[in-house]
């Protein structure tokens, strides 16, 4: 453990990122992961017997605004033009999201222009009659109307956070992706989408292929802490309220699972939520449909779809999303104070190291930025 001039606790994009840069400066650096596998969350397989590339932990597409992002992951394996599009089911019927001129007019049964539907869609926003919204379900109303929000918004929410949408804060929900034109495109302002042609893997593995790189898998940071020389830099990916033993309390995530089938129906697309409170998942998963270099695995008669669920997040769980509000934020900043007595050495990154909801594109941003900090 003496050779390592850096720790990096988990083995992500973020922590990958900057293990690379590390290494082009000729630092020695040691990662690791207490599950067996690269790539964090981000983590992709291929199916042998179809060639489909499973996203482990639900689908994972590329998508950034940043020329410097694109420019440097785009070296470390190449991507397909695949550009994301979501349709979600209400009442067993689809519709395009986020909601667009096609999707207004389906509902309404109408044939509204797109100045049409913009003042229509105030005028039933209006009708709510609610100025100052207290909450997620009144700021939707106000923003939308009621239909809209009851058939996209409410039910679909509520499934996520496993809560009413009355008891979900307001500031969740600025507002709502509205687009009175054709416009299907789901992230509708990225510069650059994609996704890798052989996986997200392997761009982890080729990022982590320097020989200045060790990595140990199947090994968490308890493991070693007691090895770890005082002259080394902890770059700590994991949570903090973990690696503190909950000391102050647990911050509160959501967390989800995953179900996967392998079968001869097929979705017909990449990904389609699921808006109705009768269905127990929020989102299917048909991961064929993002080869878009490889027709001969689309056309393949099996589809391997995968249902994700909202859980509830257990201490010792996976955690996923984080419950960003006043009280979190207070604890979580209380742990950083803790963390920096406890551990001098020690920097929080990535998404559960900083408590942030992050796209791949921000995470691998934020590496870069602090890579240029580390000597």
């Amino acid at each position: 453990m003496e050779k390592y001039d850096y720790i990096i606790v988990g083995a992500g994009i973020f922590g990958a990122v900057v293990a690379e840069r590390l290494a082009e400066k000729d630092k020695k650096v040691l990662v690791i992961d207490r599950r067996d596998h690269l790539a964090g969350n981000i983590y992709s397989y291929t199916d042998a017997e179809t060639g489909i590339e499973i996203h482990k932990y639900g689908s994972h597409i590329f998508h950034t605004e940043l020329d410097e992002v694109w420019d440097y992951i785009t070296k470390f394996g190449e991507f397909n033009d695949y550009v994301h599009t979501v349709d979600t089911r209400h009442d067993g019927k689809l519709y395009p999201m986020p909601i667009n001129l096609d999707t207004i007019n389906l509902l309404y049964g109408t044939n509204m222009t797109a100045e049409e539907a913009e003042k229509f869609v105030a005028e039933e926003a209006a009708k709510t009659g609610i100025k100052d919204p207290k909450n997620f379900e009144e700021k939707g109303l106000s923003l939308v109307g009621k239909k809209l929000y009851t058939a996209f918004l409410k039910n679909y929410t509520e499934k996520q956070w496993h809560e009413k949408a009355t008891n979900i804060s307001a500031a969740i929900l600025s507002r709502i992706p509205v687009r009175f034109s054709h416009d299907n495109r789901y992230f509708i302002t990225a510069k650059h989408q994609g996704i890798p042609k052989e996986g997200y893997t392997k761009i982890v593995e080729n990022l982590l292929s320097s020989d200045n790189i060790d990595t140990k898998l199947g090994t968490s940071f308890n493991d070693i802490k007691s090895e770890i020389p005082e002259t080394a830099k902890i770059i700590y990916c994991g949570q903090i309220d973990e690696l503190l033993d909950y000391e102050l309390g647990v911050l509160p995530y959501r967390s989800l699972r995953f179900e996967e089938e392998r079968t001869e129906d097929s979705l017909g697309q990449a990904v389609i939520n699921e808006a109705d409170a009768d269905v127990p998942y929020t989102r299917s998963h048909d991961y064929k449909y993002y080869q878009i270099h490889q027709p001969e695995v689309v056309t393949n008669k099996t589809s391997i779809i995968c249902h994700e669920y909202p859980a509830d997040f257990e201490k010792g769980g996976e955690a996923y999303y984080p419950v960003n509000n006043d009280e979190s934020e207070k604890l979580y900043n209380d742990y950083v104070a803790l963390a920096k007595e406890r551990y001098p050495n020690l920097i929080l990154g990535g998404r559960l190291g900083a408590y942030r909801y992050w796209d791949m594109d921000l995470a691998i941003k934020n590496a870069l930025e602090l890579s240029k900090t580390l000597n």
